[in-house]
């Protein structure tokens, strides 16, 4: 064989060792990249379910009676719940662009229902607080749960979203098996005795 034609040949396999080098290196990286999204979002989640409950324990301590209690924890979690279920999107007139992003139409829309909800003139509802979905064949496992006791001057209060629901539920059962629980907590000191009377 020419050397002219070894050259050439043992050129076209140094390219493609090169190749397959960087698609298993691209693999990698991608991997790494969408396992760091993974535990963002359990950090997000995890933040979310403290948050509500620091908020539900100190409107606790202020005098908020338990329904209120439990509205602003809600509310306080909404970061970490899901998409809006109820009421559904298609129930406000948004303009179509609103209306094909889901996301953008439940953004435009929230701050006016939290605030009617927070004074008891509607319903919300999320995705992780019930464990229901908007779309009928999405099965959605997370609950919002939530406890506040009294005790030895000291108001504790507890959150949880049961069986969070991350963006890859393969990854999930891989790493968590059924389910993971994001647990909140919460002590603050009981304000409301001392300015509130019974």
């Amino acid at each position: 064989m020419p050397q002219k034609y070894l050259k050439r040949s043992v050129r076209k396999r140094i390219r493609g060792a090169a190749m397959v080098e960087a698609l298993l290196s691209f693999f990698v990286i991608f991997l790494v990249l969408f396992g760091m999204l993974q535990v963002f979002y359990f950090f997000a989640g995890q933040y979310f379910a403290d948050y509500a409950a620091i908020r539900g324990a100190r409107s606790l301590t202020v005098g908020f009676r338990d329904y209120l209690v439990e509205r602003e924890m809600r509310v306080n979690a909404i970061g970490g719940s899901g998409l809006l279920v109820e009421p559904a999107l298609s129930s406000f007139s948004v303009s179509s662009e609103l209306a094909s992003e889901y996301s953008s139409g439940q953004f435009s829309v929230e701050k006016t229902l939290i605030q009617r909800y927070m004074v008891g003139a509607r319903w919300i509802e999320y995705e992780y607080w019930f464990g229901r979905s908007s779309d009928s064949e999405k099965r959605v496992n997370t609950r919002l749960n939530s406890s506040f006791t009294h005790g030895n001057n000291m108001i504790h209060g507890k959150t949880e979203f049961s069986d969070y629901a991350f963006p890859d539920t393969y990854t999930k059962r891989l790493f968590f098996g059924d389910g993971i629980s994001l647990k909140g907590d919460a002590q603050l000191r009981d304000h409301a005795r001392t300015y509130l009377m019974d």
